[in-house]
């Protein structure tokens, strides 16, 4: 039991951590215009609704999504082992949550939208899938679903 805390913890952290990372180089990639704050929540949803977002900040958005669920369930097979499907599901349902919220507080592209809430718990599996390929055959326990 506690290593499928210690997964949902640590698997939290590390997913939290490449999309804060890749949406950190997304602003990077494509600023935010001069003088707009971007720890002002508001000013920045009036930005969006007014103007949107470049296509490529969208993907790399998508990118940082699926990521991170994917790094999370990575993380998940690592330290949970035997219950790492179940662990990366539930971290890939935290993801899907936190998804839905902001799609509920920044208007999006429909194609975002479903993209978006379409590759949370599939990346979170996968990462799971992964980490067991590149580890098999290497003492790493076989994981159970």
């Amino acid at each position: 039991m506690l290593r499928i805390v210690l997964a949902f913890l640590l698997g939290g952290f590390a997913g939290g951590a490449f999309n804060m990372a890749l949406v950190t180089v997304s602003n990077t990639v494509y600023p935010l215009p001069a003088g707009l704050d971007p720890n002002d929540f508001e000013a920045f949803q009036a930005h969006v609704e007014s103007v949107g977002l470049p296509t490529g900040a969208l993907l790399l958005v998508l990118l940082a999504h699926a990521g991170g669920s994917l790094v999370s369930g990575f993380v998940c097979r690592l330290v949970a082992m035997r219950d790492c499907y179940r662990t990366a599901l539930l971290l890939g349902v935290f993801w899907l949550c936190g998804g839905v919220v902001m799609l509920t507080l920044l208007p999006a592209p429909v194609w975002f939208a479903v993209a978006d809430v379409l590759l949370y718990v599939p990346a979170a599996l996968l990462g799971v899938k992964l980490c067991s390929r590149l580890f098999s055959g290497r003492g790493a326990p076989v994981a159970s679903k």
